[in-house]
């Protein structure tokens, strides 16, 4: 079926918590209803693979990547969370592109706690956040990103952080 046909959700829990080596999650609907403290993806550990899937979250991150994970995350909708659209922290990894990251409360993607990930040809629009927010001795590579219309700053960089950003369109 189409992918908002297919919906997960879950109040009270992560709605994929993934703790494994390999999984993959594809063309699926994934929403986080509750108001306590949990994100609609949280990834603890290994290699996830989401495509293509519709985000968001009433709660903290759409998506959390943290524990040494390196996921794939392509060509997802991730939106209109209650926090931030995409955290990466604790040494998180992870390829991050062809996404479509907008209309969060907070960051639309956060890399902080030496995570270094890697972000390309995403579009980060439209929060009221910044569009990036790299901290705590963050680290990343931001390549082809367009980054526009956020509140805050396209692209904010603090506490020690230390991103590589190349051909990031940030503008409005």
């Amino acid at each position: 079926g189409q992918v908002s046909e297919i919906v997960i959700e879950a109040t009270g829990k992560d709605v994929v918590l993934f703790k494994t080596s390999m999984g993959r999650i594809a063309n699926l609907t994934l929403r986080q209803l509750g108001t306590e403290k949990f994100c609609c993806v949280d990834i603890a550990q290994g290699r996830l693979e989401m495509e293509e899937c519709d985000v968001t979250s009433q709660s903290l991150a759409c998506v959390a990547i943290h524990g040494g994970a390196d996921p794939r995350l392509r060509r997802n909708r991730i939106h209109d969370g209650k926090g931030s659209g995409v955290v990466v922290l604790g040494h998180g990894r992870g390829t991050i592109e062809d996404n479509e990251i907008f209309g969060h409360a907070g960051p639309g993607v956060a890399i902080t706690e030496r995570a270094n990930p890697t972000l390309r040809r995403n579009r980060i629009r439209d929060g009221k956040g910044s569009g990036i927010l790299v901290a705590q001795a963050g680290q990343g590579t931001l390549e082809d990103n367009e980054i526009f219309g956020n509140k805050s700053a396209g692209v904010a960089i603090t506490n020690g952080a230390n991103p590589t950003l190349r051909r990031n369109r940030i503008h409005d």
